[in-house]
């Protein structure tokens, strides 16, 4: 959560996050520190069996929610970004007229590195 407000440095509020949490009472603690960071918090819209969110029902959420976002996206907690982020979502948006050819998915794979 820490990494996601450092980008605030550089693009104001341009990043809107939101937690998404399964059972709200189990999770207040992060809910907490999440809200105090400028983040939005929400309960899951919809669980597996298993209890596990559905990754559609969040982005169906965030999109009704969140209105005139260029982009959307989701990401694991133990993933860190510099604040090149927006520069390089934006770069892509150039590159790919979204405004034409409509709503898209862009999917990024990581790689763990040994050091």
């Amino acid at each position: 959560m820490l990494n996601w407000k450092s980008l605030d440095v550089t693009y104001g509020r341009q990043l809107k996050t939101i937690l998404y949490v399964t059972n709200a009472n189990d999770k207040e603690e992060l809910a907490t520190f999440a809200r105090g960071l400028g983040w939005t918090v929400f309960k899951a819209p919809r669980l597996s069996s298993s209890g596990v969110p559905y990754l559609k029902e969040m982005y169906n959420h965030a999109s009704q929610h969140l209105t005139n976002c260029t982009f959307y996206g989701f990401s694991n907690g133990d993933i860190l970004y510099s604040r090149d982020l927006v520069v390089t979502l934006y770069g892509i948006s150039q590159v790919v007229n979204l405004h034409v050819t409509g709503p898209d998915h862009l999917n990024s794979q990581h790689r763990d590195v040994q050091l």
